[in-house]
């Protein structure tokens, strides 16, 4: 029968030294984690430039690797980093700030996708105030998207890119193909974006009962405040959300996995406020009517058709997400009319399935690998 422990820690002595060492390194990175956190200035820190701004709506680009050049004898050796033809355009969910997509240097996406070869834009939809009260669904999806893919179309010169969006993201990515028809979107990637609303647990429950109140009291609140969407993001994360602090509290003593959590800690503490009309409208006709599904949503003189969106589709969801559950954003295969189109379920709940530990082999990598094949 094998040894139950390494031979290096089978003596009493060296078990007792590790118990030790690891209750010294808890104290410290508990003293860190309480005072400055141990990850938090790396939010958002990969090279960019701002291509566009208009108000609040900003898109930027994020600096290509350069090549590398080395002295080989009486010559020299240039290596260039791969290079894709099409670039991809990142679109944060509302609620969230855009590094999301760039929590730190080691564990970022953008960085990721720049390091496969594309040219990655990141659109940033700013915080709304009071002014923001009056913004609609309809400005994100005949303004503000379409402004940030004619930036990115001009500053990459390409015809073509690939929208990819997270959560409401991702939403706001398939309702631009569905209600602009724009052929210059050469795939489409969402990641935990649900469609079918009617499968979405305790928020189509939730949605229905609050349809009626939504108006007055939204009337009386404003803009919903960042406060009370961190709490209701965490009521909906359930479980996960304790099983967290208890993992935290048994792995102190491991100081890449305290990054790790003090990351995705800090992004579910710092969410923005919601606008007012905006989200009255996402209540009463996307969760509670279920408008988008059943190709209702009007927005101005067109009407958003899932069933028009003919590019590529990659769609992740994640196997525990009790937000965009299973079958939500499985409804994505039934309802666009492109002949390409997968489906990938894949670990984590809904903050991991962009942001987790294994967002990198689980998502980034396969995105990058299915956008390389087209």
């Amino acid at each position: 029968m094998p040894p139950l422990v390494p031979r290096a820690l089978r003596r009493p002595d060296r078990l007792a030294r590790l118990a030790l060492d690891r209750l010294v390194l808890s104290a410290v990175h508990g003293f860190v984690m309480a005072t400055d956190g141990v990850s938090r200035g790396q939010r958002g820190t990969a090279r960019k430039e701002r291509v566009f701004a208009r108000g609040k709506l900003e898109l930027f680009r994020v600096t290509p690797t350069e090549a590398l050049e080395a002295e080989l004898g009486h010559g020299e050796l240039r290596v260039e980093p791969p290079r894709q033809a099409t670039p991809i355009v990142l679109v944060p969910p509302l609620m969230v700030r855009p590094y999301i997509f760039d929590l730190r240097p080691d564990h970022s996406m953008v960085r990721s996708l720049r390091n496969a070869g594309f040219d990655v834009f990141v659109v940033d939809f700013g915080v709304p105030d009071r002014a923001d009260e009056g913004v609609r669904l309809d400005d994100y999806v005949l303004d503000y998207v379409p402004a940030c893919v004619d930036a990115a179309i001009a500053a990459s010169g390409a015809k073509k890119l690939t929208l990819a969006g997270y959560c409401m993201g991702g939403i706001f990515s398939l309702l631009h193909v569905a209600t602009h028809r724009d052929e210059r979107i050469a795939n489409l990637v969402t990641i935990g974006a649900p469609i079918d609303f009617g499968e979405m647990g305790i928020i189509t429950w939730a949605s229905k009962l609050g349809d009626r109140v939504i108006d007055p009291l939204m009337d009386r609140l404003g803009n919903v405040p960042s406060s009370l969407v961190t709490l209701g993001f965490k009521l909906l994360d359930g479980p996960q959300m304790l099983t967290r602090y208890v993992d935290l509290v048994t792995r102190l003593w491991d100081y890449e996995y305290l990054r790790g959590f003090d990351s995705i800690q800090a992004w579910t503490s710092d969410f923005i406020p919601y606008p007012k009309e905006a989200f009255k409208q996402m209540i009463r006709d996307v969760a509670a009517g279920d408008k988008l599904r059943r190709g209702e949503l009007v927005f101005g003189d067109k009407r958003a058709d899932l069933s028009a969106i003919r590019c590529p589709v990659l769609a992740f969801a994640g196997q525990t997400d009790g937000i965009a559950t299973l079958p939500a954003t499985r409804a994505i295969l039934e309802h666009v009319g492109s002949e390409v189109k997968d489906f990938r379920e894949v670990p984590g709940g809904h903050i991991g399935v962009v942001g987790g530990t294994r967002a990198p082999e689980a998502v980034w990598g396969p995105m990058a690998e299915w956008l390389k094949a087209r």
